[in-house]
């Protein structure tokens, strides 16, 4: 093999100084037959237009002996056809969400030998990745439609909730089009969660979108029966209420989402890789609300408003695709109350006001409420549990009880579950003396003035003078503003009056109210 410097020498000396052949391979000591390959070589690659093919006019590039091709008597065109027969029947198990019984390359090249090809592994992986680089994914851009669809996905979140580490998930839906995010935490990913988030979600947007994009998710697809897919009655009783369509995406295909997969990981990552920790779960619910809001006020990354100012140009070209009522999502089921004034849903206790033992009643169960209906009536309303067999108790569903069983109110889970307002009043003023704390309950009940009471209190701890009694609390209670403005001063003669009044009302008191009228 020449140089390069030799080759220019030998075109330049015959095409510029119209040297011969023979005196060319004289002056530069080669062989007359070199000499003129490459003469030869280059007159028939100037004729040729290389524009359309795979090659160029690069004559830099040194000249090279045609490579010598090595043996491929193993990989034979039986081999290639069984090869790709094992690709194919991965990609057959891939659609039927089976990828992970798909074969290996090894598995490929022990199953050759076990019928009898004498193939070594290097070269059936080489072949088998070369026809895989063949059928990779192509991408094709989108540009979405002004309010045509929004994606929805879950994510993991872990929390410190109360000093306990608990986890959650993150329910997010993105807008293709104004990438808008919406974002709640909840303790579940049930049916009954899955369609709270949406009608949450599409209160919050004010229109609804054509389309709603989800993966696989069980909550959405009940089965797969071949390639086709079934969707849940929940989610089609949702899409039905709305009126919206439901696009899923290909299995494993994130790709086909891609706007809140993404927005999972940066919402997570935005809001709580700062903050982990919090009073309750209501508290890192309006915490979430708070990042959600400066995210989408944001400016877009390729559009010259923020991400809220291009929703709501969805919202004006939506306009009156919400006209239905919210959707209701919950679960009704009958159930009869135990002896314990308790009814049981999903392995948990909820209390029942007294009276209904033995009756059978109605649960309607929320994401994040519990209501107990009794001919027709609401009787008791429940924040929810999700955990199992916890005991959801309100003190005010026993007060009789409580009347005729006074010792076991100490100890009892109706206390130790009751507002801490209340439980501060019992630990302060009426520790032993459970007869009153009863009848202070049972005005807080009827009157619903838990705040006021506590007011009152405030009021008279002001003063460490005056005693705090049931019948003081209830007098000033049934005050009016400017009367206990009145009362509040801190002089002799108002303590004075003070409990000259509630000598009064003792006098006069009413079992049931204590006070006068």
């Amino acid at each position: 093999m020449i140089s390069l410097e030799k080759k220019q020498l030998v075109l330049i000396e015959y095409y510029q100084h119209h040297t011969s052949q023979r005196q060319i391979a004289e002056k530069l000591k080669m062989s007359r037959n070199t000499v003129k390959k490459y003469i030869e070589q280059d007159l028939a690659a100037r004729q040729q237009d290389t524009r359309n093919l795979p090659v160029t006019d690069n004559y830099v590039t040194p000249p090279a002996y045609k490579k010598r091709k090595g043996k491929t008597a193993a990989l034979t065109n039986t081999v290639k056809k069984r090869l790709r027969q094992m690709i194919k029947q991965n990609e057959q198990k891939c659609e039927l969400n089976m990828h992970k019984q798909q074969l290996k390359i090894i598995d490929m090249h022990e199953k050759l030998l076990d019928e009898g090809f004498k193939i070594s592994y290097t070269t059936v992986r080489n072949f088998v990745n070369r026809e895989v680089q063949k059928q990779k994914e192509v991408f094709v851009r989108q540009d979405p439609a002004v309010g045509r669809e929004i994606e929805f996905d879950w994510g993991e979140v872990k929390l410190f909730i109360d000093g306990k580490l608990r986890s959650f998930s993150l329910a997010v839906f993105t807008l293709a089009y104004s990438n808008e995010r919406y974002a709640r935490l909840y303790e579940s990913e049930t049916m009954i969660c899955v369609q709270d988030t949406h009608v949450k979600c599409i209160e919050y947007l004010g229109f609804v979108p054509n389309v709603f994009t989800y993966d696989n998710m069980r909550t959405v697809v009940k089965n797969f029966v071949g390639t086709d897919r079934f969707i849940t009655d929940g989610m089609k009783n949702v899409s039905l209420h709305y009126h919206f369509q439901i696009r899923l995406c290909e299995p494993r295909k994130g790709n086909q989402k891609g706007h809140v997969e993404r927005s999972v990981e940066y919402i997570r990552r935005k809001a709580f890789a700062h903050r982990d920790t919090f009073i309750s779960l209501e508290e890192a619910q309006q915490y979430l609300i708070s990042i959600i809001e400066k995210l989408n006020n944001r400016p877009h990354y390729l559009k010259e408003k923020t991400h809220h100012e291009l929703m709501l140009e969805e919202r004006a070209e939506r306009a009156g695709s919400l006209t239905a009522a919210p959707f209701d999502p919950s679960e009704l089921v009958e159930l009869r109350v135990d002896k314990y004034s308790t009814v049981t849903y999903r392995q948990n206790r909820y209390s029942v006001p007294e009276g209904h033992v033995g009756e059978y009643i109605r649960l309607k169960a929320r994401a994040e409420e519990v209501l107990i209906f009794s001919e027709g009536e609401c009787i008791a309303k429940h924040k929810r549990s999700w955990q199992v067999h916890a005991w959801i108790m309100d003190i005010y569903h026993y007060l009789k009880t409580f009347e005729k069983k006074k010792g076991a109110l100490a100890q009892s889970e109706c206390l130790s579950q009751a507002p801490k307002e209340i439980k501060n009043i019992y630990q302060s003023y009426y520790n032993g003396n459970e007869k009153d704390f009863l009848e202070l309950l049972v005005y807080i009940k009827e009157r619903n003035c838990l705040e006021r009471v506590v007011e009152v209190i405030a009021q008279l701890e002001k003063n460490p003078l005056v005693q705090i009694t049931t019948e003081k609390i209830i007098f000033l209670a049934e005050q009016s503003v400017e009367t206990r403005a009145v009362l509040s001063g801190q002089d002799d003669v108002t303590t004075q009056s003070l409990d000259n009044l509630s000598s009064l009302a003792a006098l006069f008191h009413s079992k049931g109210t204590g006070v006068i009228h």
